[in-house]
């Protein structure tokens, strides 16, 4: 990724998250994914690797929304239940002035929970879902 681009940086506000159940998602506040490969050196006598083996991928995600989007979601469900929705994909598109277009995709995601959490003052509800991800593509 060019990190700067005119002088102009990706930020918050040139990401758009497309859920199919949904479409375009406004009140999601937060998603994190990651790829983790397993990578083990392989030792022989000697204090140094001989080799290196690779494992398999691992994918996590999650993401947080308000509570009426989330919502949302849940009525959209097979019986209330975001669980039970056929696999999907999660689009992430970036771009918007002085920053090109990229998409990233989360492959074969799944609901794993259905939070609420609330406390005295809180101004806003939001939830945090983790998802079951098959695959990213970058």
């Amino acid at each position: 990724m060019i990190p700067l681009i005119n002088g102009i940086n990706y930020a918050s506000a040139n990401v758009t998250i497309i859920i199919p159940v949904i479409g375009a998602v406004v009140g999601l506040t937060e998603i994190n994914y990651t790829k983790d490969q397993q990578v083990d050196d392989n030792y022989g006598l000697g204090q140094d690797a001989v080799s290196r083996g690779f494992g398999q991928n691992k994918y996590t995600a999650d993401l947080s929304l308000y509570k009426d989007v989330w919502n949302r979601i849940i009525d959209a469900s097979p019986e209330r239940d975001p669980a039970k929705l056929p696999l999907f994909d999660i689009v992430i598109a970036f771009g918007g002035p002085g920053v090109p277009f990229r998409k990233e995709t989360l492959r074969a995601v799944t609901f794993k929970n259905n939070p609420m959490a609330v406390k005295s003052g809180d101004t806003k509800l939001t939830c945090k879902i983790d998802l079951a991800v098959g695959g990213i593509d970058f």
